[in-house]
């Protein structure tokens, strides 16, 4: 499905509000805000990256206007495999 995530981020004490259209899989039918809050997470750390990983607030993240995700978008976590042998 076709969705558009909305994003509000505070960067370093500057408000910035972005707009992008994403496909996300149609699979998760259960729980779709779960599904975009993951595209939405990886969107977010793309902008991160874009300004130098400054210090960043999640103001507020909805998709198609009317699905508020702010709280389980901060809630995601990366996954982090510690295969070493120490």
């Amino acid at each position: 499905m076709k969705v558009i995530i909305e994003t509000i981020l505070n960067i370093v004490g500057s408000r910035g509000l972005r707009r992008g259209e994403f496909f996300v899989s149609d699979r998760v039918k259960d729980n779709p805000d779960f599904a975009v809050s993951i595209v939405a997470y990886e969107w977010i750390q793309e902008q991160m990256k874009e300004t130098g990983f400054r210090k960043t607030f999640i103001e507020k993240v909805t998709w198609d206007e009317e699905h508020g995700i702010t709280d389980e978008v901060k809630r995601i976590q990366p996954v982090i495999e510690d295969d070493l042998p120490f």
